[in-house]
């Protein structure tokens, strides 16, 4: 595995068995899973997931094809229910609730599969990610009032600036089916930010991309990390990606844990390097 330099971070123990970024140790994690699992069947796809992401952390969940890492995304936003465990979004536990109600306390994700309104404007997408913000009542909606035109002007100018995150302000206009691939992956990152999420969930953000799109998704997730102050999890294969900028990395092998730590812990780890490359055979 090959890494980006980048300052290293300290990671310390917070209760139970997960760590955090230093700077966030006095304040309650965004998110806590505890002994999460899942089953499907007679099947345990998760067993034991326990993590935790300190407010403005930029963690990784890595691990084989197959290890569970989208089950894991799919519990955190709820399009599983957990078979057992616990999921605390800023204290809140999260059981029993909707993917959009989990949307409105503060988690956004983005899909392996791009799944845009292909058919709609760039602007339009990003609009539609601002719902959380943006309300009316029937009587305006319908009327037209200038309450109503004044809320879509403020919305049309925070979709604007959003857009303007991956310099995407000009194709404002442009179907989103008709972007290039890595323009479609950054708009789906925009759209995930306009409902104003704590947590930012990206899944395999970096598919699809050459070096020079994935050297600037790179910079644009630590730029999104300090202009909201937010805490951003990622799945992602690019090793490159992941150990150049994420500061806690969880790593997962058959639904369970395998280790978790630093960059530079990570890459060092036996058990990480068998999950990847194999067992070496004795001679």
């Amino acid at each position: 595995m090959s890494t980006n330099k980048k300052p290293a971070t300290k990671l310390v123990p917070v209760p139970s068995t997960n760590i955090i970024p230093e700077r966030d140790v006095d304040k309650r994690p965004i998110l806590e899973t505890r002994h999460l699992g899942i089953d499907f069947g007679g099947l345990s796809a998760v067993s034991d997931f326990n993590m935790a992401i300190g407010r403005t952390e930029i963690a990784g969940l890595i691990g084989p094809n197959g290890a569970g890492k989208t089950t894991i995304f799919n519990l955190l936003t709820k399009v599983y229910q957990p078979t057992r465990g616990s999921i605390l979004l800023d204290g809140i536990d999260t059981a029993n609730k909707t993917t959009a109600q989990v949307n409105q306390l503060g988690i956004a994700r983005t899909f392996q599969n791009i799944r845009l309104f292909r058919d709609l404007t760039v602007l339009d997408n990003v609009l539609i990610g601002l719902h959380n913000e943006t309300k009316y009542n029937l009587a305006s909606a319908i009327f037209r009032i200038p309450g109503y035109w004044r809320k879509e002007r403020i919305a049309r100018d925070r979709a604007t600036e959003l857009l303007s995150i991956f310099d995407m302000q000009d194709l404002a206009e442009n179907k989103a089916g008709s972007l290039p691939y890595g323009a479609q992956r950054r708009l789906e990152i925009v759209r995930a930010l306009a409902t104003n999420p704590s947590l930012l969930l990206l899944d395999e953000p970096a598919a699809g991309m050459n070096p020079s799109e994935t050297g600037e998704l790179m910079e644009n997730i630590v730029k999104i990390r300090d202009t909201f102050g937010i805490a951003i999890m990622l799945i992602e294969h690019d090793m490159n990606l992941v150990m150049g900028i994420c500061e806690g990395i969880c790593v997962l092998n058959f639904g369970k844990i395998i280790a978790k730590g630093t960059p530079e812990e990570i890459q060092s780890n036996p058990a990480v390097i068998e999950a990847y490359l194999g067992k070496k055979k004795e001679d």
